[in-house]
């Protein structure tokens, strides 16, 4: 029942430890007067903890529980992956497949095709070479199919830079991406993640529509005020943000992402798949070695000098996040129903805590010593190549990288100094983090930085 954690059995200890998690939890949710929260935790073998807390809404005082409804906003991304995967298993679209033969031109238009040609594995890794869907996509708010969707806004699918060279965030990729698979798999991509994906993970009321068991259960979505309501957003490209689920299946798939494919002893993925769904492929950084950043829906992250993987969402109204360590073997599902990423940080430290307390102290790469003959090519000033949503003149903004002595970093956080420290010649990671995280790679007459400080082209000289 909501309010009272349904724990697996187990010692004294654990179950008192996830009450006190939960418990935390729901404090931080009444601290910020948000109307209800979901949290579900996970190790490989079973779901310790499914807590739903608070009440369906503020008109509707019933408290939440196992067959309420929340939604999932970008988590879907990582459903689509999967989906995506399970085509490429039965052979009727595959990731490296080249867009063009199969779109029309509204769907996208490379200006760069003879040389960077779209593939279907760029559109899911952000790496398209376009900016965010637009204003007009944002705010349509009709129930449209994925080929009236395409209609709305295609200008806004123009390549602004090479596809295939950086990872920028849109929301179009995944679109584009469930369109194709409609076509090449000859099924509506709806039906299809519902068969292949969702029914696999034993989640029967996870679906990408407003269905009327839905619209019965689902609870209320608000904004940063928590007492302003959110009308139900009808997302426009429904394989990047709309999914609709009871919280309680989602141990399913945090589980399935711990064991590697497998599903209460069933490989419904195999080993193969699951790390691919956590690996870029299609970026610079990428083809130069570097394994960390975003896949196919799921993407790394450094805590304490540990690697998460995991996502967030935003389905207005509601805030979500889930993370898992293979190194810990623990995960969790978290869904708030508020615009503010205060609470949900709040909630994320409590969550990441527990995951990495009985984890050692990581062992760092030892630092690579680069010549000076490097070192002299990688520093300098560097311009923004990529951003996510277009304003003026962001062409201009610089980053500049600079040494002191044998050492490379750049600018950053209130004037601070980041260092850069090489694992390899070209792959770089922060002074706590355990893995490459970063990359400066020289390409096509250029030197190139990437990581989570964005995409970066060094001027010429």
């Amino acid at each position: 029942m909501a309010g009272k954690p349904e724990l697996a059995m187990g010692q004294n200890s654990e179950m008192s430890e996830l009450a006190n998690i939960a418990a935390q939890i729901d404090a931080i949710r009444e601290n910020h007067g948000m109307a209800s929260a979901y949290l579900v935790l996970v190790d490989r073998e079973k779901t310790l903890l499914s807590q739903g807390m608070g009440i369906r809404a503020w008109d509707d005082t019933r408290p939440v529980n196992d067959a309420s409804y929340y939604r999932l906003g970008s988590v879907t991304k990582a459903f689509t992956g999967l989906a995506l995967l399970k085509a490429e298993e039965q052979g009727c679209l595959h990731l490296t497949d080249p867009v063009a033969p199969i779109a029309e031109p509204y769907i996208y238009k490379n200006r760069w095709e003879d040389k960077h040609p779209l593939t279907v594995a760029m559109l899911m890794e952000h790496t398209a070479g376009i900016h965010e869907m637009s204003r007009e996509e944002f705010d349509f708010n009709d129930p449209v199919s994925l080929e009236q969707a395409l209609h709305v806004k295609p200008e806004s699918r123009i390549t602004v830079w090479e596809p295939g060279t950086h990872s920028e965030y849109s929301n179009s990729g995944p679109g584009v991406a469930g369109w194709l698979l409609q076509q090449g798999c000859d099924k509506d991509f709806d039906r299809y993640i519902e068969e292949h994906v969702f029914q696999a993970l034993d989640m029967p009321s996870a679906t990408l529509n407003r269905t009327p068991e839905v619209a019965r259960s689902l609870v209320g979505g608000y904004n940063t005020d928590p007492k302003e309501p959110i009308r139900y957003w009808n997302f426009i490209f429904r394989p990047a943000g709309a999914a609709n689920v009871r919280p309680i299946e989602m141990g399913n798939f945090v589980r399935m992402l711990l064991n590697r494919g497998v599903h209460d002893g069933n490989e419904v993925f195999s080993p193969q798949q699951i790390q691919r769904m956590e690996t870029p492929t299609t970026t610079v950084a990428a083809r130069a070695g570097l394994d960390y950043g975003y896949g196919l829906g799921i993407y790394a992250a450094n805590k304490r000098g540990h690697v998460f993987y995991g996502h967030g969402g935003d389905a207005d109204g509601y805030l979500t996040r889930f993370s898992y360590s293979q190194e810990s073997g623990k995960g969790f599902f978290i869904v708030i129903t508020m615009f503010d990423f205060k609470p949900m940080r709040e909630m994320r430290n409590v969550l990441e805590a527990w995951m990495l307390q009985d984890l050692p102290e990581p062992t760092l790469p030892q630092r690579h010593e680069l010549s000076e003959e490097q070192i002299v090519h990688i520093i300098g000033t560097y311009n923004r190549a990529t951003v996510r949503f277009p304003r003026e003149d962001w062409q201009r903004e610089t980053l500049i990288v600079s040494r002191r002595g044998q050492r490379i970093g750049y600018e950053c956080r209130d004037d601070d100094w980041c260092e850069l420290v090489p694992v390899t010649d070209e792959l770089f990671r922060g002074l706590k983090e355990p893995v490459a995280t970063k990359a400066i790679v020289a390409t096509d007459g250029q030197m190139i930085l990437q990581g989570a400080m964005g995409n970066w082209s060094k001027q010429d000289e």
